[in-house]
């Protein structure tokens, strides 16, 4: 019980620091060979697909470029098993154009030795089609 508490912690750390953007903190709780997937269609949605830790740190430097202010989120629900963490989260922010952003999240997390292994991210990509249109 006390590793699903543990592994379930790294998530939401990790959650915190990435919608907070900040992105040295994030990825200091990755391990070096960690992915995050993005649900969606690459050639149709850019941030759709799979990245390396370098990829997922120009994610998160975009995403910090694109909204200065952060990214608001709630979490509304998580479960652990083994070393997989499920987080349902809502975020809202203000894009650095003045627009702003709503979606529903939910990320599947597995955890290897105290560290985030893989990210799979799940969203509405027609919310994010229609904040980039």
């Amino acid at each position: 019980m006390e590793s699903l508490e543990k592994n379930r912690s790294l998530a939401l750390a990790f959650l915190d620091y990435a919608f907070g953007l900040d992105v040295e903190k994030a990825l200091a709780l990755l391990a070096e060979d960690a992915t995050w997937w993005v649900l969606g269609d690459p050639s149709r949605l850019g941030v759709s697909g799979e990245r390396d830790y370098s990829r997922i740190r120009r994610l998160l430097e975009m995403l910090r470029k694109g909204f200065p202010d952060g990214m608001k989120h709630q979490v509304r629900g998580t479960t652990a098993e083994g070393n997989r963490v499920a987080v349902e989260v809502e975020a809202v922010a203000t894009a650095e154009n003045g627009r702003s952003y709503h979606n529903t999240y939910h990320f599947l997390i597995v955890v290897d030795n105290g560290q985030i292994r893989a990210v799979r991210e799940y969203m509405d990509t027609l919310e994010i089609l229609a904040f980039q249109g």
